[in-house]
């Protein structure tokens, strides 16, 4: 079974939606881990989440505005440049791992098993992944359903 999305710029200023950015038939995994990011670029723009809704079980909106107005204190630039970097593609979702080095975001490499869409889903609702005996704490989340990558945002901590 598919379910509609739409993603609806909203205008605090306005108080009101100032248009649709896109639309996608989606299945209800992809569905829940798109209402879970933080952000979607969409056309190559960043978007910050603001709400999620569903009228009658079927239409899900997700209310999004542009990310220079939302952006996450003292990472938001980085984490920007860095969504907006990235090229590689894949054939279903897929995870990537952006490190905090103090400056910037790198991409870190950790061996996954199969990953699926609810798997992603689930990663979305941590704080923290242990991996290796170090410990990241997610700082934010960007879909970008044109390459099929969610991009992690993260930081090493010690607990």
């Amino acid at each position: 079974m598919y379910y509609s999305l739409t993603y609806r710029s909203w205008s605090d200023e306005k108080q009101a939606e100032t248009g649709v950015l896109e639309q996608a038939s989606v299945t209800r995994d992809e569905l829940f881990m798109r209402k879970l990011v933080d952000a979607t670029l969409v056309k190559n723009k960043l978007w910050a989440h603001l709400s999620n809704e569903c009228q009658d079980q079927r239409e899900h909106a997700v209310y999004v505005t542009a990310y220079d107005t939302q952006m996450p204190e003292g990472y938001g630039g980085a984490i920007a440049d860095a969504a907006l970097a990235m090229c590689k593609m894949s054939s279903m979702y897929s995870p990537e791992y952006m490190l905090w080095n103090g400056h910037s975001f790198e991409e870190l490499t950790l061996t996954e098993s199969s990953v699926y869409t609810m798997e992603i889903a689930e990663q979305l609702l941590d704080h923290y992944m242990v991996r290796s005996g170090k410990t990241y704490e997610f700082l934010y989340s960007v879909l970008d359903a044109d390459r099929r990558k969610v991009l992690f945002f993260m930081k090493e901590v010690d607990l």
